[in-house]
This record gives C-alpha cells, sequence and structure tokens, in this order.
C-alpha cells in the first residue's frame, strides 16, 4: 500500500474533499491499493488518453492533471459513479487538465479523430467473460492511432497467495458489497493478456507493478504498428 506521492496525486485525491463520505473512502482505498503512479508513467505524455471502466475517475484525472498535453476521457457503464466523477471535476481549475466524462452504458468504445494514443484498462477486465474481454480489447485495437498503446492493468495470477488476496477483495467489492459492477470474476493471467494482445495485432511487454503491494499487480502494453 503507498500514499499519493506526486502534486497531481494529491490533487486527484483533493478534488474528492466534498464528495460523499462513502465516495472518498472508496476513492482513497483504491488509491492507497493500486499503483497508479507507476501505472501513470506507462501512458503518452501526450494526446487523446481513455480510461475505459473508469469508475469514480479518480485515475482519470490523475492521468490528466500530470500532463497537459494530454486530452483524457474517462468512460464507464456505471451512471452513478460518472455522475459522481463529473461533480469532482468542479474543483478544478480551467487551467490544469483537460479531462472528461462519459456514461456509456452499453460499454461501446468511443472513437476519436486519427485514432486514440493510449485506451487504458485499470482492474476491468477480469469482470467480464473471456470470450467478452477478447472482443472488447480486439475493439480497442481497432481504434487505437497508429503507435498508439493499450495499456491494461490486472491483477496477475502469480504469485498464488497474493492472487487470492486480490481475488477474495473483489468477490466482496462484486459479490457481497455491490460496490463494482460485473457479470463474471474471471481472473486473467498476464500471459493470457498478452496473447489476446499479440493476436490483435500488437507488440507487447508485460511488467511488475507489485512492489510494496498486496495484490499481484501487472500491466501488460501492447503498441500498434505505425504506418
Amino acid at each position: 500500500m503507498k500514499p499519493p506521492r506526486s502534486a497531481a496525486a494529491k490533487r486527484a485525491l483533493g478534488l474528492w474533499k466534498q464528495a460523499p463520505r462513502s465516495s472518498r473512502v472508496h476513492t482513497s482505498i483504491r488509491w492507497w491499493t493500486a499503483p497508479f503512479e507507476a501505472l501513470e508513467l506507462e501512458i503518452p505524455r501526450a494526446g487523446n488518453i481513455l480510461e475505459v471502466g473508469c469508475g469514480h475517475g479518480v485515475f482519470t484525472s490523475f492521468i490528466a492533471l500530470s500532463s497537459r498535453s494530454r486530452n483524457v476521457v474517462g468512460v464507464d457503464i456505471d451512471e452513478e459513479k460518472i455522475k459522481l466523477a463529473q461533480g469532482s471535476l468542479q474543483g478544478l481549475r480551467s487551467d490544469e487538465a483537460t479531462v472528461s466524462f462519459e456514461h456509456r452504458p452499453s460499454g461501446e468504445i468511443p472513437t476519436v479523430g486519427g485514432g486514440w494514443n493510449a485506451i487504458v484498462f485499470a482492474d476491468v477486465l477480469y469482470l467480464l467473460a473471456p470470450e467478452d474481454r477478447s472482443r472488447l480489447l480486439a475493439e480497442c485495437a481497432a481504434v487505437l492511432a497508429p503507435g498508439g498503446v493499450l495499456i491494461v492493468k490486472e491483477v496477475d495470477t502469480k504469485p498464488r497467495f497474493k492472487a487470492r488476496i486480490a481475488q477474495f477483495q473483489e468477490f466482496l467489492a462484486t459479490k457481497v458489497m455491490r460496490i463494482t459492477d460485473g457479470d463474471a470474476l474471471d481472473f486473467p493471467s498476464a500471459a493470457d493478456l498478452e496473447m489476446l494482445m499479440t493476436s490483435n495485432g500488437l507488440t507487447t511487454r508485460v511488467a511488475r507493478l507489485d512492489k510494496g503491494y498486496f495484490h499481484p499487480h501487472c500491466v501488460v502494453v501492447g503498441t500498434k504498428v505505425g504506418s
């Protein structure tokens, strides 16, 4: 577990000071248990950036606050979370960041002229059945700009003791407390994700992000060949 360290990270969490207590608690726990500052380093410093399944949007805002040259959009199927995310932006100054949130109830991937320079998932794909996960990643690969990157952060299935901690937590969040929407709990390994990206024509690399965390965080980055 790690606290926010950079000025952008502290600012992103600070946007939630006036939010309902339950949302403040959720976003704080989410930050402390996820390697967001390490993940942000994988994202291009400029261009059109999309976060799919952004939830409350704290990472989306952090991406935008970390570089003014990014145009960042967060989308999610949960209308209530998107409303809260949009509300958090009221605390932003006009010159701080370029960021917006959209409710996408059907889960469709928005497009942008020239393609997305990066599409990011942070702990989303385990909520989908394998066939839906495969379809979604194919859709994302198709709408990337040449040279764009598909960045998928998930909890790996190894080491097993860390994986079991993460899986139990997500079971509580989705099936017991109903904090997170999702029809399935199917945890893909880093190797599974790498194979899916490769099958969509992306060149891939895998990195561990779990040092200092209870969960086996990993990231798989797929790059679309430029043209």
